[in-house]
């Protein structure tokens, strides 16, 4: 027989009692007056839409424990425990039981306003009937079964704390055992009490929201300037209260889901009088998920303000909306951006330097600044590669340098590495990224409408000459000599003429010095920490190694040459035998040592008093690693300058014998002339120590290696 207690569906009318004014609301209102969680009781009467086995009373008790999740309360996993009652009317007594039951599930509520909530819930879980007449003389018989639950709720709320709510139900029961007479629809309606945990917002003591905040200015955010953003504002925020008290301890931070670890601190404002107003600007901390952004993608990211006034507590939320620009994307109202770019610490860069270190290291010029060389290596090595200059057409750094609104692209090194071409700045960054990974300091330097790039020769700027025999072709910056290349040259025209071509350019801005600029990369570094690198194989093909080392070679046989032919002229026009002899010097440590002899012969030639071209011509033999032969010569002066006035040169001399004779494995004759020396200079002696020491185990000392390795002193 069917129930006689059919419950009646939920009249749809009840949607009414929601006020229209509810649903303009301008605020959120489940973020208002959401709570931590809720605990409630509630009852239920029951119809089964089948039949049974008779007619039975059918209610539900049970008690319910629901957790809004803090940053989407709408959602709200629960946990649901009670009891379904069946109570048969007539003389079913046996098969009078219970339902004993535990439910898991979420609900979807939704606030129309203060008072009034709609939602739904979907439940399942084990229920066990428990079955105590059927068979008297063994006890209660159990039964499990599946329980699963679709549910309506309409929630009045008189009280932030306190909620009664109507529910309707329709439930479903399936047995697992061998009792299935009550499987099927059961449809319920009851009422249920919750007692929800929390703080009124509305209370006395309750947050206040006594701020209007507002977007004062907001700009795009460029992944390259990830640091920058850590300590100065890419938007700023109009803060107004609009109390009549005044609001203390007012804290403003910003987080981007997604693309921040945490939200960054903003602001800290000790006091906000009442009506005063206050621009803020918004800081962000940016992860390396930054760098991984492909053209420009619109962000909302969330501001939070927390603050006292009257001894209670305010938060606000707003949201501030921007573009995330793409990672190459740049904006030239600050040049020394550009060193953002700048990653020597890529792996194919470093990789690549070696490998270009590796195949020049038996044709590096003897004498010359080893970093100079390196530099037009790299030169010419990426010419090789068919690294060519090509302008950007729709934003060069020509027309993009300072403007603060034009967006221009540079691309990072290992790109342009693979697409073999780039523009100035492509390119600066690029040549700028090879140098630094092998430890040249390196600088950006702009001059109207172009960038390009300087490197740190460790030279001082009395010792141009070792450079080149002009001064103007180094830029002297506290001290150091710098030479600038114009690294679009590269695959066109020689180092030495892309050097040139920087100096001339660096030059041009003689008259009107505040149009250039000159950045360390270090130093912008500092500011533009260089981008986050995803890092993988590039595949490069580093093409011919002997086009690279014979373009290098010839590059700085031409600069030795230069400075050669100028030491030449000056030996020539005044025939000293000073200059001869300064001339041997040049020619020696440049590897020239034929001519470096002829020049000393000449010099010694000239005065045979003269013992600094005498010593200069042991030191040749030396070179040569000739050193029975160099030990003769020496000792020949040593026996000339002994019988005389004291001469500067008997201290270097006899140091240079020591160098001889350690070279040479006699450690005790070394030790001898070292402390001769010494005693002449005791500087000397301090510096040189290793050269009496024998190594242990070996025919040879220590400074016997080690002499072989430094050159002798020249006499000038």
């Amino acid at each position: 027989m069917r129930s006689t207690a059919r419950a009646s569906i939920l009249p749809l009318v009840l949607l009414s009692l929601i006020p229209s004014w509810a649903q303009e609301a301008r605020e959120n209102l489940d973020l208002r007056y959401r709570y931590p969680a809720s605990i409630g009781a509630s009852y239920q009467a029951l119809s089964a839409f089948g039949e049974y086995r008779s007619e039975y009373d059918l209610y539900d008790l049970a008690a319910v424990l629901r957790y809004p999740l803090p940053t989407f309360p709408s959602i709200q996993p629960l946990l649901r425990g009670g009891m379904l009652q069946f109570a048969p009317r007539e003389t079913d007594n046996p098969w009078e039981h219970k339902d004993i039951y535990a439910l898991l599930g979420a609900g979807y509520a939704k606030r129309f306003s203060k008072t009034f909530e709609l939602g739904a819930e979907l439940e399942a879980g084990p229920s066990l009937s428990l079955y105590p007449k059927l068979f008297p003389e063994t006890g209660s018989v159990g039964n499990w079964n599946l329980l699963a639950q679709a549910g309506g709720r309409l929630a009045l709320i008189p009280s932030f704390n306190f909620a009664v709510e109507l529910e309707p139900s329709l439930r479903y029961l399936r047995s697992f055992g061998a009792v299935s007479d009550f499987d099927g629809l059961i449809l319920g309606l009851g009422l249920s009490v919750h007692l929800r945990l929390g703080e009124d917002p509305d209370a006395a003591k309750a947050p206040l929201r006594s701020l209007r905040i507002s977007d004062a200015g907001s700009a795009s955010v460029f992944p390259a300037m990830q640091s920058w953003y850590a300590k100065n504002p890419f938007a700023k925020l109009g803060l107004s209260n609009t109390e009549a008290f005044p609001l203390r301890d007012v804290e403003v931070s910003f987080f981007q889901k997604g693309y921040m670890d945490s939200p960054t601190l903003c602001a800290r404002i000790a006091e906000l009088a009442p009506g005063e107003s206050r621009e803020v600007g918004v800081l962000a901390s940016f992860n390396a998920e930054v760098f991984r952004n492909e053209g420009v993608t619109p962000l909302s990211g969330e501001i939070v303000v927390t603050y006292t006034g009257k001894g209670r507590a305010g938060e606000q939320r707003a949201s501030l909306a921007y573009d995330l620009q793409d990672k190459g994307s740049i904006v030239w109202d600050d040049d020394r951006k550009a060193a953002a770019f700048i990653t020597p610490a890529d792996s194919a860069l470093r990789n690549y330097a070696s490998y270009i270190r590796q195949i020049n290291k038996d044709a590096i010029q003897i004498g010359y600044s080893p970093t100079v060389q390196f530099a037009a290596q790299v030169f010419h090595a990426l010419g090789e590669l068919g690294i060519l200059y090509q302008s950007d057409p729709t934003q060069p750094f020509a027309s993009a340098k300072g403007a603060a609104v034009s967006v221009d692209s540079v691309s990072l090194p290992r790109q342009t590495l693979k697409r073999i071409t780039g523009d100035c700045d492509d390119l600066s960054v690029l040549y700028a990224s090879m140098l630094e990974s092998a430890g040249v300091e390196t600088a950006l330097v702009t001059v109207p409408g172009h960038i390009f790039v300087a490197f740190g020769t460790k030279a001082a700027g009395k010792d141009y000459g070792e450079l080149s025999p002009d001064r103007t072709m180094a830029i002297n910056v506290e001290d150091q000599l710098w030479v600038p290349v114009e690294i679009t040259m590269i695959g066109k025209a020689s180092f030495v003429e892309a050097w040139r071509k920087g100096v001339e350019e660096w030059r041009s801005c003689e008259a009107s010095p505040a149009s250039r600029g000159f950045y360390l990369t270090k130093k912008a570094q500092e500011i533009y920490r260089p981008v986050g690198l995803k890092e993988t194989d590039l595949g490069l093909q580093y093409g011919s190694k002997e086009t690279v080392v014979a373009a290098a070679a010839k590059d700085a046989a031409r600069l030795v040459d230069a400075i050669l032919e100028a030491a030449g002229a000056a030996a020539k026009a005044t025939g000293s035998k000073e200059d001869l002899n300064r001339l041997g010097i040049k020619l020696a440590r440049y590897g020239r040592y034929a001519k470096a002899g002829e020049s000393f012969a000449k010099a010694a030639a000239m005065d045979p008093q003269y013992a600094s071209p005498r010593l200069n011509l042991g030191n040749l033999l030396f070179l040569a690693k000739d050193y029975p032969k160099a030990l003769a010569e020496y000792q020949k002066l040593d026996r000339s300058l002994s019988g005389g006035q004291a001469s500067p040169l008997l201290a270097p001399l006899k140091l240079n014998i020591s160098k001889c004779y350690s070279a040479m494995g006699d450690a005790a004759k070394a030790g001898e002339y070292l402390a001769k020396a010494s005693d002449l200079d005791p500087k000397l002696g301090e510096r040189y120590a290793y050269l009496g020491q024998a190594q242990a185990g070996g025919a040879q000392g220590r400074a016997a290696e080690a002499g072989t390795v430094e050159e002798p002193f020249f006499g000038e």
